[in-house]
């Protein structure tokens, strides 16, 4: 999830209900999940990872993690993907065929011929770049699906934010996308003595005041003011997260933790609550499988686990011969879950765009319920 952005016409949708029936993340449940898994997640693990780290690979506390909350999240996406709905959309016009079929057919097809042609060995600047270009995507997403999940923190209330918070928010997330990005480049430690990293953290602080300015805002306008708690407190929270991970990149992972979890939050709805077209083979086997939760999600585990395995097993080949021409196998292996990484970054920027009429449509009676005048 990258680009979550709410369109003034769902922001109608977003407003309080006081109907018994409320929209999904309307409900406390969703929001206490999210704003505690930095608590038992993201804070222990990250304490760990700098005091203790190699308890997480003697314990397996790294690979579980991974698997369970990281892989799993990749492999959602398929499912969201695959939705007969979606795929009607995907192929109803020339543009979305493109976006949605032939980019990501493309992604695999880079990959593939990527590792299988040894590209790397041949053209090794090249692939520093192309390297560093895939670390930036990644942080990016990072930033973009706090930046979205941050309004639907806000949008969960009728309050009075100003609109030009949202652009201090994409600015500010952006140059903590910048910032962790320097850190990578620093050999993986935040170096404060460098000026590039004085005048990031200068337009971080900026923005980061007209944040600020911005919650100040909606608190003198408004009765409601428990009601930004919420939302302050998720974006001090993943503020925090990425605090830990711009001081040692060894501790991105790990401050992955409550990016996880709020992204296995938020496709509850679209997993279990979508209307399902009986006409798709895939759409009748997807609900059997999430008639019950525990089958649904042992499973995704269970692939993940699989996943995972292969291809550390791969990745643990080609470490031991790199020195020899690795088995064609293993390299189109790998290349798999890289295109599967990127295919995750470039699709997520796609179907949460609430400013799309579809995903509007289909999504926000999901999140919101209606406003207590409509009927």
């Amino acid at each position: 999830m990258s680009t979550l952005t709410i369109a003034p016409s769902a922001k109608r949708l977003a407003t309080p209900s006081a109907r018994p029936a409320l929209g999904f993340f309307q409900r406390r449940l969703p929001v206490l999940v999210i704003l505690g898994s930095f608590v038992f997640l993201t804070l222990p693990l990250a304490i760990l990872g700098l005091a203790q780290p190699k308890l997480l690979d003697q314990w397996h506390i790294g690979q579980l993690y991974v698997v369970v909350l990281g892989t799993t999240h990749f492999l959602l996406t398929l499912t969201i993907y695959l939705q007969g709905s979606n795929l009607r959309y995907f192929s109803s016009t020339w543009k979305n065929r493109a976006l949605y079929f032939l980019i990501p057919l493309a992604i695999f097809a880079f990959f593939d011929l990527y590792r299988t042609l040894q590209l790397a060995i041949l053209f090794p600047i090249i692939d520093v770049v192309f390297r560093l270009g895939i670390r930036l995507f990644d942080f990016q997403h990072f930033g973009r699906q706090n930046y979205g999940i941050l309004q639907l923190f806000k949008g969960r209330v009728r309050l009075p934010f100003p609109t030009w918070m949202r652009r201090a928010e994409s600015a500010y997330f952006f140059s903590l996308t910048a910032l962790l990005m320097l850190t990578f480049l620093y050999d993986g430690r935040f170096s404060p003595a460098r000026l590039p990293t004085w005048i990031l953290l200068g337009v971080a602080g900026c923005t980061l005041l007209f944040v600020v300015g911005g919650f100040c805002h909606a608190w003198r306008r408004t009765e409601q003011r428990l009601a930004l708690l919420a939302p302050a407190a998720y974006f001090l929270l993943q503020s925090g997260s990425a605090a830990f991970a711009i001081y040692s990149s060894s501790l991105y992972v790990l401050c992955l933790a409550m990016h996880y979890v709020e992204y296995h939050v938020v496709m509850i709805p679209r997993c279990f609550h979508i209307r399902l077209d009986e006409g798709s083979r895939v759409d009748r086997v997807f609900r059997g499988l999430r008639q019950n939760r525990i089958i649904f999600y042992g499973g995704l585990v269970l692939v993940a686990a699989i996943a995972s395995s292969l291809t550390w097993m791969a990745m643990g080949y080609m470490i031991a011969t790199v020195q020899q021409a690795p088995a064609q196998s293993y390299l189109a292996l790998i290349s798999i879950f890289d295109g599967l990484f990127v295919f995750h970054y470039f699709i997520e920027s796609l179907i949460w765009r609430f400013s799309d009429p579809y995903y509007r449509q289909t999504l926000g009676p999901l999140y919101f319920a209606p406003a207590r005048n409509a009927g």
